[in-house]
Order: structure tokens, then sequence, then C-alpha cells
């Protein structure tokens, strides 16, 4: 479990979150508009996205990206922040961390990394740390036996490293849907 020391880090992603999530769309980046001219053609506006937004789209708010797949650990996390703990069983709690690290993989696939890879350097670096935490301690909580996670259970690397892909995909502008700062304050 998060211990009350950790949650001083929480509090302030929270607030960062709360302060960006203000100013981020949730939806896809609009495209800039370029112009191209030339002396014996008109000018014709072009729309021109990075290959970097697309991606960041993709694995944060995509079909297949954090959207969808970090949607059903989302209700624990919260239960984790603001109570400090969780009565999830351990078979539960490994399923959804082994559908986190699934993000970006299409259809049935279970590795994304080749479009991770792609994105931004905070998005990849955030979702690539979060999957890693996910699988990690989803095959630690296979092992476990049903049973309620006990005060020596330490989810503390997932529930950081989420915090952190949520952030990253919120600075860039591709915040999931169902992501809401404020519901993490507890008021």
């Amino acid at each position: 479990m998060i211990k009350f020391r950790h949650l001083a880090g929480f509090m302030c992603a929270g607030m960062l979150l709360t302060a960006c999530s203000n100013e981020a769309p949730t939806a896809l980046p609009e495209a800039e508009i370029n112009t191209t001219s030339s002396s014996a053609t008109s000018s014709t506006p072009t729309a021109v996205m990075s290959s970097t937004s697309k991606t960041d789209a993709i694995v944060c708010s995509g079909e297949d990206g954090l959207e969808d797949r970090g949607k059903d650990f989302y209700p624990t996390y919260k239960e984790i922040l603001l109570t400090d703990e969780s009565s999830i069983k351990p078979v539960t709690l490994s399923t959804q961390l082994a559908y986190l690290t699934t993000i970006a993989a299409t259809g049935k696939g279970t590795d994304g990394s080749e479009t991770i890879n792609e994105a931004s350097s905070d998005v990849r670096l955030a979702i690539t740390k979060m999957i890693r935490d996910a699988d990690r301690i989803a095959q630690h909580y296979t092992d476990v036996e049903n049973g309620i996670l006990s005060a020596e259970s330490d989810v503390t690397p997932i529930v950081n490293s989420y915090t952190d892909a949520l952030i990253a995909c919120t600075l860039s502008g591709n915040q999931p849907t169902w992501f809401i700062p404020e519901d993490l304050t507890g008021n």
C-alpha cells in the first residue's frame, strides 16, 4: 500500500494535473496549417501534424491507448490515493495491471512498444516505465492466492508511474476522457 509519507509527491502531482487540465485539450491536437506559395500557382493550405503528436494521441487517447487500457485500473488508483488502502483482490489487481501492459498493442496483441517508441520523449518514458512497473507487480500478484492486499503489499511504484503517465498524456494534450484530476483531491 501507499504509505502516508508518499502522499506529498502525489499531492504535488495532483496540483500540477489540476493546473494543466484546465488548459490541456482532451481531443487530438489541431493540425497546423502551412501555406506554400509559388509565383506560378496560388497558395494551397496543407495540414501538417508531426508524427510524434499523432503517436502521442494513439498512445494516450487512442482506441488501444491509455484511454482504453488504463480505465479499468483508474478506480483502484483513486481508492489507493484517497484512502491509502485498497480492498481489491490480488487476482483482480493483477488482471488490471496486465491490461495496462498492452497499451498501444493493436487488436489482441500484447506488445505496443514499437508504437510507444515513436511517441514524444515524455510520453514514451512515462508509458514505458508504467508498463514495466505494471508487468512486474502483475506477476507478483498473480503468485499471491486470492485474498485482500496486506499492509506489506507495496503498489507505490505502479501508482507513481501511472501518475507520471497521466501527467505526460495530459501535458501532451491527450488526456484520457475518464481522468478528472479534481477527483484525486478527495473533495
